[in-house]
């Protein structure tokens, strides 16, 4: 019997309560879609330590990225905006050093998720949108009210991309908590999909196996949707794999 391959969750950092410790902390629903896909996640904590960090990295198959807060707008070159939300200096230098760690190694299966997608873009050298409502007039809500199981608006998927070979050429229905997205994409990654007022919805790195960021929560409609699921059954098959 194979052993389950370890597949690495990183995790943010919660703020202090009630005079105790802040914690390492990441949504149940990350370590449910991994372990119903076969594989066994890992906890990484939230840290600035970048060697400590790599010591963790050096044990995981595959890795997923997760969402969170707001990336310090200076990693892109830019100052904050007004509606530009809270940021976390320990999640910034823990992203930091995962992507170029996995810029490094493109066999590592990895999966970036909202925030996730975002600090693919960014450590690797792209920029984003800070804040879609009031930079993009034309953009629809994507900040939903839906359960988060839900999907309330279709993304188009790149033919030739790696997400259409996980997911299908078609559109897809995804959920969406976002107040910014991608704007010029980072070297070495191409536009995977884009919802219907050209917000990119995904990015994959070209010369890797699988390297994916997807704006949406497909963690939270993996239970209900086995089309979404494929997203974390391919991060597992490639870990197993790789």
């Amino acid at each position: 019997m194979s052993l389950r391959p370890l597949i690495g969750v990183l995790c943010g950092l919660s703020g202090e309560k009630n005079g105790g410790s802040a914690a390492d902390t990441a949504p149940r629903a990350y370590s449910q879609a991994v372990r119903s896909a076969g594989g066994a996640p890992v906890l990484i904590p939230c840290s600035d330590d970048g060697e400590r960090t790599l010591a963790a990295l050096q044990v995981v198959r595959g890795l997923i990225i997760t969402g969170g807060c707001d990336i310090d707008p200076s990693h892109y070159g830019q100052e904050p905006r007004r509606q530009f939300g809270r940021v976390s200096p320990e999640r910034d230098a823990l992203d930091k050093t995962v992507v170029s760690y996995v810029v490094e190694r493109p066999h590592l299966p990895v999966l970036g998720i909202c925030r996730g997608i975002q600090a693919m873009n960014v450590f690797a050298g792209g920029t984003l949108i800070q804040d879609i409502p009031s930079q993009l007039e034309a953009a629809m809500k994507h900040s939903q009210s839906a359960p988060g199981w839900y999907g309330t608006h279709d993304i188009e998927i790149a033919p030739a991309s790696e997400l259409a070979r996980t997911l299908g050429p078609d559109t897809v229905r995804v959920n969406t908590f976002h107040h910014e997205a991608v704007d010029v994409v980072a070297e070495g990654f191409r536009v995977a999909a884009r919802s219907s007022d050209g917000v990119v919805e995904a990015i994959e790195r070209q010369d890797a196996a699988y390297c994916l960021g997807v704006q949406f929560h497909p963690e939270l409609m993996a239970p209900r949707d086995e089309r979404i699921a494929r997203l974390f059954g391919r991060l597992v098959s490639e870990a197993q794999s790789g």
